[in-house]
């Protein structure tokens, strides 16, 4: 069963505007996100944004294989984009909390992948009869 994950993380005062940009560019480099995660064994990784009167949020959410290894992998990594998002992450980020899961269910099937495993073929969803 796959590891979940959900981060609630205060944006710093004034941050919101890089956050969306920083967010935006790493959807204009697709392919080499997703060998990071590749390499980190992840199924899923979300990120969304929560505007509100106190103050911005950005939530993250992960599905992973093996969350410890997927996150030493990412800590050991020297490339280019995990260079930079750490570099955002310490620009950007104020309080970080992680709320309790009530309920984690998925369709994800066939093996999951294990950090620095290589690609795998993902199995087709049966419908219910």
């Amino acid at each position: 069963m796959p590891d979940t994950q959900l981060l609630r993380i205060r944006i710093k005062p004034g941050k919101t505007p890089r956050v969306v940009a920083f967010i935006a560019s790493i959807r204009e480099r697709r392919s080499e996100a997703l060998e990071a995660l590749e390499r980190e064994g992840m199924l899923v990784e979300s990120f969304f944004l929560e505007r509100l009167e106190q103050g911005d949020y950005l939530y993250y959410y992960v599905k992973t294989g093996n969350l410890p290894r997927a996150n030493a992998i990412h800590m050991g990594a020297t490339d280019v984009l995990t260079s930079e998002i750490r570099e955002f992450v310490e620009e950007t980020w104020g309080g970080i909390s992680s709320p309790e899961p009530l309920l984690d269910l998925d369709l994800i099937t066939g093996t999951h992948p294990e950090p620095g495993s290589g690609p795998h073929e993902r199995l087709p969803v049966q419908a219910p009869e």
